[in-house]
């Protein structure tokens, strides 16, 4: 007995592969055996293999079983040493399990996927914005970037990666050269403005140095706390600024000028207000902006603007290029049919 459970210890300390490979031998060799020893009992293979597993893995439903006294020594073997090792391989592929779900909670593995979204920054306002995108593209899969021990949302589709994203190597274990964003969040525990700026512009340096070490376009958009502080990122490349301060003063300003224009800003900003905005290139047959908007108005869209520019003025002067964005707003099955 002393003999036997210090092999126990001895196969329990080995490494996974090795136990995998005992698990196969003795498996291998209870179906193939019991197949040779008894052919009558056990016709097939495949009956041969199911006695085995049932064996091994203690269920015993006892519709198999030898006759012949090499038959069950070999349910000896398979009783003696079989059952450990099958346990022993058992438990090592729920620790894996257990092992890479607290890995991925904490932020520590590699994300492999494509034409994800990264946020950058954890904080209420960048919680709002993961349910904005899950309630445009349910299918969406969101990338979040924080130094936080864990990951601070948790769903099936938000992969947590824990690190600082000024650093390279962690905006590559989020696999940002195959994003179609990335969104950095001013840091809320700086309260200086100038400081929170500043950590913003460090990490947009991180991402377009991977810009253009790998030839890749990365689309950026960045939380900027001052308004003054966009010329400092003019060095590099940013898509889209977004004023966080300014932002809620000037929507508070159009409120008070304009008593009940929040519920327009609201629509816009958040399909479950309404419609959404959906981008759109022009038709072949839109020539102007007049076309453009005149034609989109019978299918029940609303053209907002071309590009970045909302000025119709002339705009039956005005001609559209085949790569214009247009913006528009319609509901999605509207917007499905003038697609098609």
């Amino acid at each position: 007995m002393t003999i036997f459970l210090r092999l126990l210890k001895k196969v329990s300390k080995m490494d996974f592969s090795v136990i995998l490979l005992f698990s196969i031998f003795i498996i291998v060799i209870g179906t193939f055996g019991i197949h040779y020893f008894e052919p009558n009992t056990f016709p097939t293979v495949f009956e041969s293999f199911w006695w085995t597993m049932t064996t091994l893995t203690t269920v015993g439903y006892g519709d198999y079983s030898p006759i012949t006294v090499p038959g069950r020594l070999l349910g000896i073997f398979l009783f003696i040493f079989g059952i450990g090792i099958i346990g022993l391989l058992i438990s090592n592929v729920v620790d894996s399990l257990t092992t890479y779900n607290q890995l991925k909670r904490e932020g520590k593995v590699v994300f492999k996927g494509k034409n994800h979204i990264i946020y950058i920054g954890w904080s209420q306002k960048t919680e709002r914005a993961i349910q904005e995108v899950f309630a445009h593209l349910p299918e969406m899969t969101v990338v979040l970037i924080d130094s936080l021990k864990e990951n601070p949302f948790n769903h099936d589709q938000i992969h947590y990666i824990q690190g600082d994203a000024s650093d390279e190597e962690v905006l590559l274990k989020a696999n940002i050269l195959e994003a179609k964003r990335v969104a950095i969040f001013a840091d809320e525990a700086i309260t200086q403005s100038i400081l929170a700026d500043g950590k913003t512009l460090l990490i947009a340096s991180a991402v377009e140095s991977l810009s253009h070490q790998h030839n890749k376009d990365i689309h950026t958009i960045v939380e900027i706390c001052e308004d003054k502080n966009i010329p400092k990122f003019h060095h590099i490349h940013v898509d889209d600024f977004i004023l966080s301060n300014d932002s809620i003063s000037m929507l508070m300003a159009k409120s008070t000028l304009h008593p009940g224009t929040t519920s327009i800003f609201r629509q816009l900003l958040s399909k479950r207000f309404g419609n959404n905005i959906h981008e759109l290139l022009p038709k072949a047959e839109w020539k102007t902006y007049k076309e453009a908007s005149e034609n989109l108005l019978a299918y029940g869209a609303v053209l907002i603007a071309v590009n970045d520019e909302m000025d119709f003025t002339n705009a039956h002067q005005k001609p559209l290029k085949s790569d214009d964005l247009l913006y528009i707003v319609c509901h999605d099955h509207v917007y499905e049919k003038i697609k098609s």
